[in-house]
């Protein structure tokens, strides 16, 4: 073979490896990309963008502690309205009639601490009632005949002042 002939099966070879790397580069640009984050495997821990699993599981007993706490408040206020169901319907029938059931709602848990009890009493103020009502506030509402310790009539007071504009007369907002 002569020196011409091995030089240009050389070239031959170059030229098809050029091109077999140029089509190579090509089907890699063509391929799918990994995810945009970045991960690091090593000694049997895997972290994605750079949030191992300490991070991982603290993140989930963190919302998991809110999660028990809404759970354990809604268990609490069930209890409280199904001790007495007349409260629960009482404020639902003045929110139907006058409206405002979430502010209705907020102020008989303020006022009362909690507890939803028409029985509710403030010796220092004299104020009673789910609603807790001054005697000249309770006398001053078109439901002042009835007993202030009646919670149809407390709460259909309160929904009608609220009603009137005179919702900003409580202590609780």
């Amino acid at each position: 073979m002569s020196r011409h002939g091995s030089v240009l099966i050389l070239g031959v070879l170059v030229v098809a490896v050029f091109a077999a790397l140029v089509v190579v580069s090509e089907s890699e640009s063509q391929a799918p990309r990994a995810p945009a984050g970045h991960r690091t495997i090593g000694w049997g821990q895997i972290a994605w963008n750079f949030a191992g699993p300490e991070r991982w599981a603290m993140r989930f007993r963190r919302e998991h502690r809110k999660v028990v706490a809404l759970k354990r408040e809604l268990r609490e206020q069930r209890r409280v309205v199904l001790a007495d169901p007349q409260v629960a319907e009482a404020i639902n029938l003045a929110a139907t009639v006058y409206g405002n059931a979430p502010t209705l709602w907020r102020k008989a848990r303020c006022e009362t601490g909690g507890t939803f009890s028409p029985h509710a009493f403030n010796g220092s103020s004299s104020a009673s009632g789910l609603f807790q009502f001054l005697p000249s506030t309770w006398r001053s509402t078109p439901f002042g005949v009835f007993s202030v310790w009646s919670p149809y009539a407390n709460a259909l007071a309160a929904g009608w002042m609220h009603a009137s504009g005179r919702g900003g007369e409580w202590s609780c907002r």
